[in-house]
């Protein structure tokens, strides 16, 4: 439910083939829930976070199935997502 008038779902709905983006092809139709820590409203909201951004890196929170990760970890043999001391 909206929490304001201006309120809408921003979602990726395809991350396009680029060596910069390697990893991230799969991604389709996830909603963007946060911007570098801070909630998206609308398309206009994001648009103009990553324009004033001037981090190093953007970090976009997504309503991602984190079953992936388990599937990608099984497949490729590997026992964590993380070392033991990243856990804690």
């Amino acid at each position: 439910m909206a929490q304001s008038p201006d309120e809408q779902l921003v979602v990726v709905s395809q991350v396009l083939v680029a060596d910069i983006n390697i990893g991230y092809e799969e991604i389709v139709n996830i909603q963007v829930l946060a911007f570098n820590g801070t909630p998206v409203k609308n398309l206009k909201h994001l648009a103009t976070m990553v324009e004033q951004c001037d981090e190093e890196f953007l970090k976009f929170d997504l309503d991602y199935d984190q079953a992936a990760t388990q599937n990608i970890l099984t497949t490729h043999c590997i026992p964590s997502a993380m070392s033991e001391d990243l856990k804690t």
